[in-house]
């Protein structure tokens, strides 16, 4: 184009140079050109350039200014490639049938439809297309040559279903392996290819912690690339080591009906050098990586892993600009996978996603607001925890409380204590506490001047109270084989079993020195245990990968303790206990971190790593700081950043100080960071700070009026002039003085600047509370509702009470209960016998009794106390089943039958197994330790003199005993 075209103009033909075209007018053709861009003005606002795949017309772009609709190009693209191609159908791919490939743009966004998506390559349209024909969307750029090139010969190759998104309508319904998967995630996969079928460019699949995510989308990804034709796969993680489980997850995969692995099969690449194959059809990568390669920065080394944690955040800033990468162009990838996207996965790094012209699917066990608001509200499958331990899938926990005084009060530290000379005479003198540098280390001792308060909330931030960390350790190891894990008793033999080897257990830490301290009060209270029995795992622990795969499958490491590292996504199955040292706002955080113990795992993989464990059908949380008590929020917390280190008090003001740009995460991160910095403050330094705010503004005030401007959903300019568009008011007041007074930022940082930890070694902590926590009103709600689904279900109800009255076979009465489960879970899944056991227990109806491992006759015992058959008491199962064996005995002795020593260990076996399975076979004698015990030739034996045939004993004893 000459030197008087508008720069809108100049700017599309850029673009499509840069994506491989060549562009030039009509008289300006050359042979031998494959892909060409021909460019026609037709008037001041409108330019068409026509595109060539080797010589044959095959698609459109309407370029205009700014100001143009983009709809009303689409139209002038549309209409003219019909028009084109009637007029030139001999030299048109199609012959007369349109161009397919339409682009409309305005030089600074594209807009692409394809013809081919709902039509077939001849013209013909297809009979499972939707509604109003093609569905436009935005690219980042023109597609490459190379790829419309491709795309034609998929289409004359497959021309009724020519495209990857006619593909997706026609993916086949079988050929999904049933038998390796769970109903849950089965439900995913097709609800999921019902998204992409409608053409939804975003879809999102909720499924608890430990459900299998990942493998459903690696059993989605191999059906998208084997039966929809899809080119390639991206999964995306914003942590080294989720992206190491994903690619082994992929790696071990294989397809139904054949013996090769997915990766010999489908090229498999973790995108840690930067580099991507041509050939490669999953790629899995961190999104930081991924950035970088995007941007032109040098991807880091494979094993630097502390490039996501620590130096990401900083060289991105707050929103992660993004340009043309040639080596990854936007037609790159046709699925985008991310791995737990309720974090700011998609936040920041938002520019990486909408780079590529792709679906993207995001996975999910906790979403918030803003994870349902980028994917357009298009939740596809919800799996919850509650459905996934009604199913197996994950198991429940329980909740053991520890309350010290200084969690529950803080403390004080004085400034004179008590010195003891040898004589024994007492003398007062000035107190000195040691202080740690929290960068450096550097440890320095003071003299405490005048009694220093500190609230609970500046516990192990600004000091860290050593009794504390030893009183909560120590109570936690006390009470681990009596409270936490007390001993259980074996349904079938009435043995007690006990636990001596502590589970395995991790900790969560406020920060690292935190976690240090932990780690030397837990070697320390456990007999002196050495490194290999408990040690910290975090991003800045040495070798944070192998020590957590050593967490994972060593015997000798029983305790790890964390910040954040293993809070989302880690696998760590055989994980039994959490205990929570720090305090969690973020109902999402607090869930996922949750989720690490509540992942299942196989006896015999538990065994290996916990060798006096026997099945894992719960995990504890043990709540040291309140954790579990306190409603939490439906949101990111202020401080959005899960890395460390989030953007720096100083960074963010200096922002405010210079007009720089700030996202609504960093206003909401510099809220989080001035809230926590408020509840350090004393008076003194408060009023220091006011000094600076408006006459009426508290410190509070402007934390607030920052809170509430972190909910704008654009990026913004700070700006110190009082002038706003009415749009950007509220960021404008919020940060206008932070913008315009250089007293206030001063003031602030120097506030914030006490990088000091002070130790507390003076104050002696009190244990207030070391107990069980028992779920009163999760348990009421429970019980209320079975009662109401029993009154409105009277019918279902009726067959097992006349069972039950009639004293009818217990086999009968089994049958009936059965039937009444199915039922039952036909429309309530999450009314387990085991939830509703709880229930009972916690809310001391069924007292006494144990709350795990119910089943059937717990389930047994519950309908008979609400069908009234026992009383207006509850009667655990068991007792009623002694004192039908006492009865019997009674009859038997008046009918003048006695039993001797060695039959009536036998009726006590009997006992047991009626008691566990609520009737009696020939086989159950033959099972555990009665097999042991010589099994039922023993049984026949030893009552083959008396008045009862053994068979008909067995019979008999059931009848009586049972159901």
């Amino acid at each position: 184009m000459n030197g008087a075209a508008p720069d809108w103009a100049k700017t599309v033909e850029a673009a499509l140079a840069a994506s491989g075209w060549r562009v030039y007018g009509p008289g300006e053709r050359e042979l031998g050109v494959a892909h060409e861009a021909v460019r026609s003005p037709v008037s001041p606002t409108l330019v068409l350039f026509t595109l060539y795949v080797q010589r044959r017309l095959c698609g459109i772009v309407a370029a205009g200014p700014a100001q143009a609709e983009e709809q009303n190009l689409l139209d002038a693209a549309a209409e003219q490639a019909a028009r084109i191609a009637g007029r030139h159908a001999d030299r048109a791919w199609r012959g007369n049938h349109p161009l397919p490939f339409q682009y409309a743009t305005n030089g600074a966004t594209w807009r692409f439809r394809n013809v081919l998506d709902v039509d077939h390559l001849d013209g013909a349209t297809a009979s499972d297309s939707p509604q109003g024909g093609a569905r436009s969307r935005r690219v980042f750029a023109p597609h490459r040559p190379a790829t419309v090139e491709r795309w034609m010969r998929e289409a004359e190759r497959m021309p009724t279903a020519p495209t990857f998104r006619a593909r997706l309508r026609k993916l086949p319904t079988t050929r999904l392996d049933h038998k390796r998967l769970r109903s849950a995630q089965y439900r995913s996969i097709k609800a999921l290819e019902k998204s992409l079928a409608r053409d939804d460019q975003r879809a999102l699949i909720q499924m608890a912690t430990g459900a299998g995510k990942t493998y459903t989308v690696v059993q989605s990804s191999y059906r998208l690339l084997r039966h929809a034709g899809a080119r390639r796969v991206l999964f995306l993680v914003d942590r080294n080591n989720l992206g190491k489980q994903a690619y082994n997850e992929y790696r071990d995969f294989v397809p139904l009906g054949s013996r090769t692995p997915l990766h010999e099969q489908m090229p498999l690449r973790l995108f840690s050098k930067g580099a991507v194959a041509d050939s490669d059809k999953i790629v899995i990568s961190t999104i930081q990586r991924l950035w970088c390669k995007l941007s032109g920065i040098p991807v880091p080394a494979d094993d630097d892993d502390s490039f996501e944690t620590e130096r990401a955040d900083r060289l991105a800033g707050s929103v992660a600009s993004v340009g043309y990468c040639p080596d990854l162009p936007p037609d790159f990838f046709d699925v985008i996978v991310v791995d737990e996207c309720h974090r700011s996965i998609y936040g920041r790094w938002r520019p990486v996603l909408e780079y590529f012209d792709a679906h993207v699917i995001g996975l999910t066990a906790t979403p918030i607001q803003q994870t349902f608001a980028f994917f357009d509200n298009n939740l596809v499958s919800q799996y919850t925890y509650e459905q996934a331990v009604a199913d197996g899938v994950n198991v429940d926990y329980d909740i053991y409380k520890i309350g010290t005084r200084i969690t529950e009060r803080g403390s004080v530290i004085p400034a004179l204590s008590a010195e003891v000379h040898p004589d024994g005479a007492v003398q007062q003198v000035n107190s000195v506490v040691a202080k740690v540098h929290k960068l450096t280390r550097a440890e320095h001792w003071q003299s405490v001047e005048e009694d220093d308060p500190y609230a609970r909330t500046e516990v192990n931030q600004r000091v860290r109270p050593k009794d504390q960390i030893r009183l909560i350790v120590e109570t936690f190891r006390d009470n681990l084989f009596t409270e936490i894990f007390p001993p259980t008793v074996d349904q079938e033999t009435g043995e007690i079993q006990s636990r001596a080897i502590v589970p395995k257990t991790l900790f969560f830490a406020q920060n690292d020195l935190h976690a240090d301290a932990i780690v030397e009060a837990v070697r320390t209270a456990f007999g002196g245990a050495g490194d290999g029995f408990c040690r910290k795992i975090t991003s800045q622990a040495s070798r944070p990968d192998k020590a957590l795969s050593d967490f994972r499958n060593k015997r000798d490491l029983r305790i790890a303790v964390t910040v954040d590292m293993i809070a989302t996504g880690t696998d760590i199955p055989a994980l039994e206990c959490l205990v929570f040292m720090r305090d969690i706002q973020t109902w999402s955080y607090f869930e996922q971190m949750k989720g690490r113990g509540a992942r299942t795992v196989k006896d015999l993989d538990l065994v290996k790593v916990t060798a006096d464990a026997v099945h894992k059908d719960r995990f504890v949380i043990v709540d040291a700081v309140g954790v579990t008590e306190h409603p939490k929020t439906d949101a990111r917390p202020l401080v959005r950043d899960d890395a460390q280190p989030v953007p720096s008090l100083e960074r963010l003001l200096r922002a405010c100080g210079t007009g720089g740009p700030l996202h609504p995460d960093d206003i909401a991160t510099l809220a989080g960071r001035l809230s926590r910095l408020g509840r350090r403050l004393d008076e003194r330094g408060r009023a220091v700070i006011e000094e600076y705010l408006e006459v009426d503004q508290t410190y509070e005030g402007l934390v607030r009026s920052l809170i509430r401007a972190a909910d704008a959903e654009q990026p913004t300019l700070v700006r110190a002039e009082s002038s706003a568009p009415d749009e950007d008011a509220e960021i404008a007041d919020a940060v206008g003085l932070l913008a315009a007074s250089e007293e206030l930022r001063a003031a602030l940082l120097k506030a914030a600047q006490d990088s000091w930890l002070l130790i507390d070694h003076l104050s002696q902590d009190q244990l207030l509370e070391a107990r069980g926590l028992r779920d009163e009103e999760e348990a009421r709600r429970v019980v209320d509702d079975w009662r109401a689904y029993m009154a409105d279900h009277a019918d279902d109800m009726l067959p097992l009470r006349i069972a039950f009255q009639e004293r009818r076979p217990p086999r009968e009465v089994v049958r009936e209960l059965k039937v009444l489960i199915d039922k039952v879970r036909a429309t309530r899944r999450e009314w387990t016998e085991a939830r509703l056991w709880k229930a009972y227990v916690d809310l001391e109806i069924a007292r006494g009794a144990a709350r795990r491992n119910a089943g059937l006759v717990e389930f047994l015992s519950v309908m008979r106390y609400e069908l009234g058959l026992d009383g207006k008491e509850f009667r655990p199962y068991r007792s009623t089943v002694e004192g039908r064996l006492e009865a019997w005995l009674a009859r038997q002795e008046t009918a003048g039958v006695a039993f001797d020593k060695r039959q009536h260990a036998w009726l006590r076996q009997v006992v047991n197994v009626v008691a566990a399975n609520a009737t009696l076979t020939v086989a159950s004698l033959d099972e555990g330790r009665r097999a042991e015990a010589g099994g039922y030739g023993d049984f026949v034996d030893a009552f083959k003199d008396g008045r009862w045939k053994p068979g008909e004993l067995v019979d008999e004893l059931d009848r009586e005993l049972g159901a």
